[in-house]
């Protein structure tokens, strides 16, 4: 296999990443059935080959394949102990692109239930959230014998990525977002999460076409005015909150295996007063215009291309982190529709938790995956910044939002 070099997606996470706020994120299934570690391992090792760029280190911009024996020690089969401090002790550790790969897995065996989770780490510079999905996806379908296993490395095909309109901007002339109330302190380069789920009955059939907006408006409105709402118990209630949204900016929508989600901002900027049908027609008339506009636009050519990484990423970075940037007051992301959500090896799933890479301004991440009947929510934060009775607040507000937005429509 070449060395194909990392698009400006893959650098920007890579540049991005340091000790507070690691760009890697993780994946979580835990399966209400065994599965057998060696059947694991060996879709695992079909993955990296067929997408192979997770079996590669980083070397000067390029991915540079690892001897094979370095990929099976991003495997793991953990057996003994209990499982939630065996999963945050796998997590704990941090990614040496330069000497390993980007992607690693520990099969976590719970010695009480005997059930499964499937813990899979990633570091952004080599996928986004659809990409890995679809790579355990593969893995699973290897390991339950309905997929043949690859048995070669295949061809790096990134995702080609949609062109911008014209004049797109990608920093749209605005004041930032209020930030996000947090406790006092420094960050760390700690992470905690909760993740828990609601099934989406009927918010799952509402239609652009015949509402104006859909089950994703819903959850963006119930984010927004949850953190409006834990500014304003804070004592917090000056300017209005916004989210960090991720776009799908693929030219197909789900083709090719790399980075190809951008982000947008979208506001609280409609009244108090509106019903939340209103609300969400608001946030989807937002969406539809950051859209035409190009705000997720990525530069084809940058510092990144063309001048050796230890020159450009400083400039890059200091760049990135301006201080007028707007990158919201948290983060959010729903995965409604994904390939493969309706395949077999998914099912039996007793929880689906999806851990965010946080931006280095921002205290949380909501991040959402809609599998069946059932939307799963995550909240990555920071512990230093955010207790876990805080948390809980949150949460708790945020549920209480989606249900009440479901009594509504």
């Amino acid at each position: 296999m070449p060395n194909p070099a990392l698009s400006t997606l893959d650098l920007v996470s890579l540049i991005m990443d340091s000790e507070v706020r690691r760009l890697d994120f993780a994946v979580l299934l835990h399966f209400d059935r065994e599965i057998d570690a060696n059947d694991l391992a060996r879709g695992a090792l079909s993955a990296r080959r067929l997408y192979s760029t997770t079996a590669c280190n980083v070397v000067h911009g390029r991915w540079c394949p690892l001897e094979p024996d370095s990929c099976e020690l991003a495997f793991r089969s953990l057996g003994r102990g209990e499982s939630k401090g065996l999963i945050e002790q796998f997590l704990r550790r941090p990614f040496d692109l330069a000497s390993g790969p980007p992607l690693r897995q520990a099969w976590v065996r719970d010695a009480e239930t005997g059930n499964g989770c499937l813990v899979t780490k990633v570091h952004h510079c080599v996928a986004d959230l659809l990409s890995v999905l679809a790579w355990i996806r593969h893995q699973l379908r290897v390991a339950s014998d309905l997929e043949r296993p690859c048995s070669k490395p295949a061809a790096v095909v990134p995702p080609a990525l949609a062109q911008a309109p014209p004049g797109a901007k990608r920093n749209p002339a605005w004041d930032r977002c209020a930030p996000l109330w947090t406790r006092p302190g420094e960050a760390s380069g700690e992470k905690r999460w909760t993740t828990s789920s609601f099934s989406h009955g009927e918010l799952a059939g509402i239609s652009l076409a015949e509402c104006g907006f859909t089950l994703n408006d819903v959850l963006v409105v119930a984010a927004l005015e949850t953190l409006q709402e834990w500014n304003r118990i804070q004592g917090y209630n000056g300017r209005r909150v916004g989210i960090w949204l991720p776009v799908n900016i693929r030219r197909d929508a789900f083709e090719g295996f790399g980075n190809a989600s951008s982000r947008i901002r979208i506001r609280r900027d409609y009244a108090d007063g509106l019903d939340i049908a209103d609300k969400c027609r608001a946030v989807r008339s937002q969406i539809n215009l950051a859209r035409e506009r190009g705000e997720w636009i990525v530069p084809r050519r940058t510092l990144l291309t063309g001048i050796p990484l230890r020159f450009s990423a400083p400039l890059v970075r200091r760049y990135l982190n301006r201080p007028w940037a707007d990158m919201g007051s948290a983060a959010f992301s729903h995965v409604q529709k994904w390939p493969g959500q309706d395949d077999p090896v998914f099912a039996g799933l007793r929880e689906l938790g999806v851990l965010g890479a946080m931006h280095r301004r921002h205290a949380l991440i909501f991040a959402a995956v809609s599998l069946g009947e059932r939307t799963w929510m995550t909240i990555t934060y920071d512990p230093a910044l955010l207790w876990p009775e805080d948390i809980a607040i949150i949460r708790d507000r945020y549920l209480s939002t989606v249900e009440a937005a479901s009594r509504g429509l």
